[in-house]
C-alpha cells in the first residue's frame, strides 16, 4: 500500500451528511459493508484526490492511505505500523492541554502520542480490498495542533496552509496512464526487476536480513530496487504507501504485493513477476516464488498491490 502522499489554531467539526457533531462517537473496529460515497481532498484549492469514505457513528471516516497522501503534501511524513500512526514534520507542535483519549489506535506526532483513535476496516471501492479507515474528525484536530486550518462541508475537506509553492498534482484512485521507463536496451525495466529477484531464489529467511546471506520481505524488496536506483523504505507498511494503488488486474512485472500475515495489513510484501505469481522472502523456505491467488494462504491474505512508480 497507493496516487500522492494540513496556520492558525481554529475549532474544526466534521458533520455527517446535514447533521453536524461537535465530536465522533465510538467507532467499531470493523464494518463488512457501510454506504460508501466519494470524498473529495483539496489541499490549497488542488483536489489531491477522490477517495471512498462513509458515516459511522454520526462522523466520517476516510481511507488512510489518501490522508497520508495529502500529509506528504504538507511535508508531513506519516508511517502506519501495527496500529500506530506516526507523523515527522518540522512544523511547530502545539502539545498544551493534550488529552489524549482512547481508542484501538494511536496517533504520534513526533514521538508525542496526541491522539487515540478507533480505526475502521472495510472495503474500499477504489481497489476492491479491505483497508484501514480513520475518523477524520481526529485527523483534524491533531492537524490544528499543527497550525493547519482546515474544514469540512460533509463532500469537500478544504485544507489550507501559508506555503502555495508546493507541487500539488491530481491524484487519482488507481495508476495513471502512463508508459513505464525503459532502459537502453528497450526491455521493460519492471521485467529486468523481476528477473534481477529471481536470482535470489533460495536465499535464507533472515529478520532484519538486506544481503545474500539471508532477507526478510521488505529487505528483498529494497535491496532489489536499490540495485536499479530506486530508493524504498526498510518496511512493508512504509513501502505499501509508494506509488499508486492498483488493482490486481492492473498489475505488472515489477509492482509490489502486500499481504496481512499477522494482523496487520501491510505485514509481508513481495515483487510481481507476471503471470500471476510474486517472489518474496518467506518464513518457511526464504526467497520463493508464490502463487499470488494461492486459495489457502496468499489468496486470502492479498491486501494491496502498488506500481511504485518505475
Amino acid at each position: 500500500m497507493k496516487k500522492k502522499s494540513l496556520m492558525s489554531l481554529c475549532a474544526s467539526t466534521f458533520c455527517a451528511s446535514a447533521a453536524v457533531v461537535s465530536s465522533p462517537l465510538t467507532a467499531f473496529a470493523n464494518v463488512s459493508s457501510p454506504s460508501m460515497k466519494q470524498k473529495s481532498i483539496v489541499v490549497n484549492q488542488q483536489t489531491i484526490s477522490k477517495p471512498y469514505g462513509f458515516v459511522q457513528d454520526d462522523t466520517t471516516y476516510m481511507p488512510i492511505w489518501y490522508l497520508m497522501q495529502a500529509l506528504d503534501k504538507l511535508n508531513i511524513h506519516s508511517t502506519w505500523h501495527n496500529h500506530a500512526w506516526s507523523f515527522t514534520t518540522s512544523r511547530t507542535l502545539d502539545l498544551n492541554g493534550v488529552r489524549s483519549g482512547t481508542g484501538t489506535s494511536s496517533i504520534y506526532v513526533n514521538g508525542h502520542l496526541v491522539q487515540k483513535v478507533n480505526e475502521i476496516v472495510a472495503e474500499d471501492p477504489a481497489s476492491g480490498h479491505q483497508t484501514t479507515y480513520m475518523p477524520a474528525w481526529y485527523v483534524m484536530k491533531v492537524l490544528n495542533r499543527l497550525h493547519v486550518n482546515s474544514n469540512w462541508n460533509g463532500t469537500v475537506w478544504q485544507i489550507n496552509t501559508e506555503s502555495q509553492s508546493a507541487n500539488f498534482s491530481i491524484q487519482s484512485n488507481t495508476r495513471p496512464p502512463a508508459q513505464r521507463s525503459v532502459s537502453s536496451d528497450d526491455s521493460n525495466i519492471g521485467e529486468q526487476i523481476a528477473n534481477y529477484a529471481k536470482q535470489f531464489i533460495g536465499v535464507p529467511y533472515q529478520w532484519g536480513g538486506e544481503s545474500t546471506s539471508g532477507f526478510d520481505c521488505s529487505g528483498l524488496v529494497q535491496t532489489v530496487f536499490a540495485h536499479f536506483h530506486k530508493s524504498l523504505p526498510r518496511t512493508a507498511a512504509e513501502q505499501a504507501q509508494v506509488g499508486h494503488v492498483i488493482s490486481k488486474a492492473e498489475l505488472q512485472p515489477g509492482d509490489l504485493v502486500f499481504f496481512n500475515t499477522d494482523g496487520s495489513d501491510f505485514s509481508h510484501d513481495g515483487i510481481y513477476v507476471g503471470d500471476g505469481k510474486f517472489i518474496s522472502a518467506t518464513t518457511s523456505h526464504g526467497v520463493q516464488v508464490k502463487d499470488l491467488n494461492d486459495p489457502y494462504y496468499w489468496g486470502p491474505r492479498f491486501t494491496r498491490a502498488t506500481n511504485p512508480g518505475l
